[in-house]
């Protein structure tokens, strides 16, 4: 890897409680608060990559899939929470610039 990652999302249960640790060393950290059904991760996890690879911001994409998760009947939306470095804005930080059309 050339660069450091820019975020880390752990798609693992009850793994919300390490995101706070990780925003020291990469601004943006995702993880779960409690138990998660596997479908709503695997929900999360596809609607959440689609959407950064679309050029949206981290913020939007993380809003974007608990409400794919929510569309889909799943429960666990609420779930995922989303940590941020204090020196960063989730709305404002894309990861991926899509080309010009």
């Amino acid at each position: 890897m050339d660069d450091k990652p820019l975020l880390v999302l752990l798609n693992s249960c009850h793994s919300a409680a390490q995101t706070g640790k990780l925003v020291d060393t990469v601004p943006f950290a995702i993880g779960m608060s409690d138990t998660i059904g596997d479908v709503d991760a695997i929900t999360y996890a596809a609607r959440f990559y689609a959407a950064v690879a679309d050029g949206q911001s981290v913020q939007a994409a993380h809003l974007l899939s608990r409400v794919a998760i929510e569309m889909n009947g799943l429960l666990d939306r609420d779930l995922l929470t989303l940590t941020c470095a204090e020196d960063v804005d989730p709305s404002a930080a894309k990861l991926v610039t899509p080309p010009p059309e």
